[in-house]
């Protein structure tokens, strides 16, 4: 078994690299006339919406991962795979965004950027699932809450991949959106079940 402890703080540090990294690609304007800085900025402006969305889903990727961890009640090697692809994936993040933001109006371009995401999301669920087959995972409603989040999460990330080429490009962030309201109210429902059967099943226990 390895510390689950360290893995955590590796991931911790790609994340931390990964996510700064995305603002690196927004260069501050320089040579600019007296009263054209707002103008110099605009001409950035979707380096500054693809860094936005991309922070955000990062930053949920990060509480994923963490939350994850709490549940791990350890890691085995065959675990260590799955959690390096995932990391490797992160790291791509700069790139598929920088990518994204330079041709936003390039289908192969959102594609390649939601194609990044779907493998974050993926390579992680393999985790989970390898660590429920291993029995390293405590069995929780929290546990099975994950499951089905990063379940959500690959669904919501290969609907938009495929959206970015059967959709108008101004129309692909509608499936993405469209996708999270609806498993965000079909998590609730399941939470909501999985708890009342849990308190049924405490209650009916025999003392």
């Amino acid at each position: 078994m390895f510390s689950k402890h360290r893995l955590e703080a590796l991931s911790d540090g790609v994340f931390a690299i990964a996510m700064t990294l995305l603002i690196l690609d927004i260069k501050v304007p320089v040579g600019v006339a007296k009263g054209h800085l707002g103008e110099a900025l605009a001409k950035d402006g979707h380096g500054w919406i693809s860094f936005a969305i991309t922070f955000f889903i990062a930053s949920v990727f990060w509480t994923f991962q963490h939350r994850l961890f709490e549940l791990l009640e350890g890691v085995s090697q065959k675990m260590l795979v799955p959690t390096f692809v995932f990391l490797a994936f992160v790291s791509v993040l700069p790139f598929s965004t920088s990518l994204w933001g330079r041709h936003i109006s390039e289908p192969l371009a959102l594609l390649i950027y939601f194609g990044n995401q779907f493998a974050i999301a993926a390579a992680l669920t393999v985790k989970l699932e390898l660590a429920r087959a291993y029995g390293h995972m405590q069995k929780s409603v929290a546990a099975d809450m994950m499951r089905f989040r990063l379940y959500g999460m690959c669904t919501v990330m290969l609907a938009a991949g495929l959206a970015s080429f059967f959709l108008p490009l101004q129309w692909v962030w509608a499936v993405p959106v469209a996708f999270s309201l609806l498993g965000r109210a079909l998590r609730n429902r399941r939470e909501r079940r999985l708890i009342h059967l849990q308190k049924s099943s405490t209650a009916t226990a025999p003392l």
